[in-house]
């Protein structure tokens, strides 16, 4: 019933309507259970580089609902629901649906070597899969283009469409539970950005080092952000606002990767070192670009790599799409960095193929070589510690060899109630589909902001890194300890954070119901409730240990980390609850309840069962001292323990 037949359509070059495709194939294969869909077509007509061919897919019973996760931005996604198929939007990267019977089908468009798919809704009520390329002259197209199931387990079907589609591809890349997070990201870090933007210097870096000692915050990494490098542009510019400095930021090219003499003065290694001195790692943030107008044709950088740039559309100097030439351009700046200190990498503006490699090389190719030769010199000089950042296309998603940690959202924007509810639908419903190939960052924050506490649930939920960008002298020890050990290690979920199944294709801003975010801590569950709806009016909802998933045990004990309330329940047992406002949040942890005994861990902890080193029968030993909560016989007691 949930099998969508399919047909076959082209749009030539210089046409502007779409045609039925005679013979032609679409290749049919199953694997686990996951339906492989291939197109092929080969041709004495040149395909649109834009539309060049596709599949349109029908169901016989439209299906209920759906969560459309698309590219808005060239950079971003983010999700989109609706009931009927005709609103998916255009540039839709992954799908679920939600049939009548209860059940789900997954629908991911997969990037080939040298065509990208994506989904779209059409006023006809179907589906269109569209492959593209970006190149123009192609006559020819033949390459996997879809994996979908239809079954119970809405993640489940998105991880196996994901593994059998990448086995199906054999590019080399991996899904994320096959990648190696980097141990660097299991402590507590700190970003220049929104503390000193592009005005980063020596000083102030110095200065934040010194008040993390003062404060007795272990912060172990610190990111020095945009701009540290001599940018000519900025010399005498002046600007009133953000978007000034942004529209000053995006006219800027680099004109050397040395950190800029008049806020650098002992240069990039000097900085590094004294940065080192109090006892932290130091990353470099650097954009694909160079800087984000390419690199400046008048300087020093330019004449020693320009047989590696090509020139863009509009002007700007990038590097070339050619894999030969990507490598000797990243592995100049990273050997570079790496002589300066640096310990790992933020590398920005990903997503970068349509702008600058549209009609220079087919989109899949472009991408391939943009990354491989991103990752190989990272992994040379850096041991693939990277996050990368703004690089949420598909043709990325697809084709990252070795990295395992990308952001997943627009940027922080502080005190911004509206902005929360963007951030979290986005790192959400962005990490169903991103987490399944990587770890998925939820940006950094700020501790002094109004939203801190909730910003910091968060964090700790996402699985991800934990990082924050205050501003000199604004860190608020109290606010992170829930998320960390007193050495600054993590306590990291052991997966992204998704939504749980009755929130996957509900819109939570007009759904009147709790917005619920689960993951998992070992054999615990743990849930995070908010309250999004858009006019600020209450929500209702239930918690059970059944919404996270992989809980099988019979009985557990759901405890609320801010009252310390709990209650004894079945697997399938629900418990109401209602967030009168937008200011209202919960996080429950689930806990297996057996022979009377529940360990809770330190009760100070977000993920407090994180703090347990091991358990043996009623035997806990934990990571640090501090108070224990645990249920005893339908008690909840505390008590004071050492580590």
């Amino acid at each position: 019933m949930n099998q969508p037949t399919t047909s076959l359509w082209i749009r030539p070059a210089k046409e502007t309507a779409v045609r039925p495709l005679p013979g032609s194939c679409l290749l049919r294969e199953e694997q686990n259970g996951v339906t492989l869909l291939s197109f092929c077509y080969d041709g004495a007509e040149p395909l649109d580089m834009d539309e060049g061919a596709g599949i349109t897919l029908r169901w016989e019973e439209a299906p209920a609902a759906f969560m459309a996760d698309y590219r808005h931005s060239e950079y971003w996604c983010r999700p989109a629901f609706g009931s009927e198929l005709k609103q998916i939007p255009d540039e839709t990267q992954g799908l679920l649906l939600r049939h009548g019977d209860g059940r789900f089908t997954a629908v991911l468009p997969v990037v080939s070597e040298t065509y990208k798919c994506v989904l779209r809704g059409e006023e006809d009520g179907t589906l269109t899969a569209r492959l593209f390329s970006w190149y123009e002259g192609l006559t020819s197209c033949c390459g996997l283009a879809l994996a979908l199931k239809t079954g119970e387990n809405p993640y489940a079907l998105l991880r196996d469409c994901c593994r059998e589609a990448l086995k199906a591809l054999n590019n080399g890349c991996a899904p994320r539970e096959e990648r190696e997070y980097p141990e660097i990201f299991e402590y507590l870090g700190w970003c220049s950005w929104d503390a000193l933007q592009i005005r980063v210097d020596e000083a102030g870096l110095l200065e934040k080092c010194r008040e993390f000692q003062q404060k007795g915050i272990p912060v172990r990494w610190a990111i020095i952000d945009d701009m540290w490098a001599e940018v000519h542009s900025f010399y005498g510019a002046k600007y009133d606002s953000f978007d000034q400095m942004v529209e000053l930021m995006h006219q800027s090219p680099l004109y050397e990767f040395e950190g800029d003499p008049k806020r650098f003065p002992h240069k990039l290694a000097g900085c590094i070192e004294r940065m080192k001195a109090f006892g932290l790692k130091v990353g470099i943030w650097h954009p694909t670009t160079g800087y984000w107008f390419g690199i400046d044709p008048e300087g020093p950088l330019f004449q020693r790599l320009k047989d590696c740039l090509i020139q863009a559309p509009d002007g700007r100097w990038v590097h070339s799409p050619e894999l030969g030439k990507a490598f000797s351009y990243y592995h100049e700046l990273h050997q570079f960095l790496k002589k300066s200190g640096a310990d790992f990498l933020k590398i920005d503006n990903q997503s970068m193929s349509r702008r600058f490699f549209r009609g220079v090389m087919p989109v899949g190719q472009a991408a391939r070589n943009l990354h491989t030769a991103l990752e190989a010199s990272c992994g040379t000089y850096f041991g693939n510690r990277l996050i990368n950042c703004m690089g949420m296309g598909s043709e990325d998603l697809w084709n990252r060899p070795f990295s395992a940690v990308s952001r997943c959202s627009d940027d922080f924007l502080p005190d911004n109630r509206p902005w929360f509810t963007k951030h979290i639908l986005q790192c959400s419903y962005n990490s169903l589909i991103q987490g399944q190939f990587l770890w998925c960052d939820w940006d950094m924050w700020w501790t002094n902001d109004r939203q801190a506490v909730k910003n910091s649930v968060l964090r700790a939920v996402s699985g991800g890194p934990v990082y924050v960008s205050d501003k000199i002298g604004d860190s608020r020890p109290e606010v992170l300890w829930p998320l960390m050990l007193a050495d600054g290690r993590i306590l990291r979920a052991d997966r992204p954070a998704v939504p749980t199944v009755d929130c996957l294709t509900e819109n939570p801003e007009t759904s009147g119901r709790l917005f619920k975010l689960q993951s998992r801590c070992g054999s615990c569950g743990v849930i995070a409730a908010f309250n999004l709806d858009a006019e600020n009016r209450p929500v209702t909802g239930h918690i059970s240990p059944a919404q996270a998933e992989g809980l099988d045990e019979e009985e557990y004990v759901i405890y609320e980390h801010f009252t310390r309330a709990f209650r004894i329940v079945k697997r399938e047992e629900r418990l109401p609850v209602e967030l009168p406002t937008q200011d209202d949040f919960a996080l429950y942890v689930i806990v297996p309840y057996r022979n009377g005994f529940a360990p809770i861990g330190l009760c100070g902890k977000f993920l407090s069962p994180k703090t347990i080193a091991s358990v043996d029968g009623e035997t806990v030993r934990l990571k640090e001292g501090g108070t224990f909560a645990f249920v005893k016989d339908g008690r909840l007691v505390l008590e004071e323990r050492e580590g």
